[in-house]
């Protein structure tokens, strides 16, 4: 059985000295129900796991000792961004928790000009972001992965493809089935840096497309059926990554 996996900010780690807080302490202690001397993997939500054991244990607090540091773990070796039209309720928590799960390093919300979702006050914006990343760390613990993706404040279509990286390889997903299909994509190459753009419920506008052209991106179609949004990015992530080697 692997070892089960807890998460630790840089701060708690001093040396080969890791401090779980409360809610990791009780994880380990009362649910898992695992002593001292029990083997465990500490990860530090900037890429970096830490095999150890603990060492003293409570339920407001759980020492683990290290003993082997591995840079990278569970990580894809490409840079994936997702880009995806920010959506009502929970379902955007789905995208992010999926995203998380398949390997993304960054997360950016959209502001779509046919989205439901329009511009809110920055501190919601912050709220949302905060309940987000908290996804994001579940999710990342699930995967067994030590990278806990960037999510980045809702913004505008246009601004984010005014600024987009242009030495990525960068796709945006189009339902229109006349477009290119995925399995076009990383015939002749394998990019590290790769860029995906996914819509909101209702889809992207015409403008927004013609905009994503202009900037030299890639306009790609999954094919005849139209997904929701909360299907639709985990969908396109799932066979990029196959695309490129990174799950099969």
């Amino acid at each position: 059985m692997p070892e089960p996996i807890f998460y630790a900010p840089p701060e708690a780690i001093e040396g080969e000295t890791i401090t779980l807080d409360e809610q990791e302490s009780r994880h380990a202690g009362i649910v898992l129900r695992l002593n001292e001397g029990s083997a465990v993997i500490v990860v530090d939500g900037l890429g970096t796991a830490y095999r150890g054991a603990i060492e003293k244990s409570s339920k407001k607090k759980t020492i683990v000792r290290t003993h082997a540091t591995i840079r990278n773990f569970g990580e894809p070796e490409a840079v994936v961004t997702l880009a995806a039209g920010l959506s009502t309720g929970t379902k955007f928590d789905t995208v992010v928790e999926k995203a998380t799960e398949l390997g993304v390093k960054r997360i950016v919300p959209l502001l779509c000009e046919k989205g439901t979702v329009k511009a809110t006050d920055e501190s919601r914006a912050r709220a949302r972001r905060t309940r987000l990343e908290k996804v994001a760390l579940a999710a990342m613990k699930q995967c067994r992965r030590a990278y806990r993706p960037e999510i980045s404040l809702p913004i505008a279509f246009n601004d984010f493809i005014t600024a987009v990286d242009p030495d990525q390889f960068r796709v945006i997903f189009h339902p229109d089935k006349n477009q290119a299909r995925i399995s076009n994509l990383f015939l002749n190459e394998s990019p590290k840096r790769i860029g995906l753009i996914v819509g909101p419920e209702s889809g992207f506008s015409a403008d927004e497309i013609d905009l994503a052209q202009t900037h030299g991106i890639k306009t790609v179609s999954l094919g005849e059926r139209i997904l929701r949004t909360e299907t639709a990015a985990p969908t396109i992530l799932a066979l990029v990554m196959n695309r490129i080697g990174e799950l099969s």
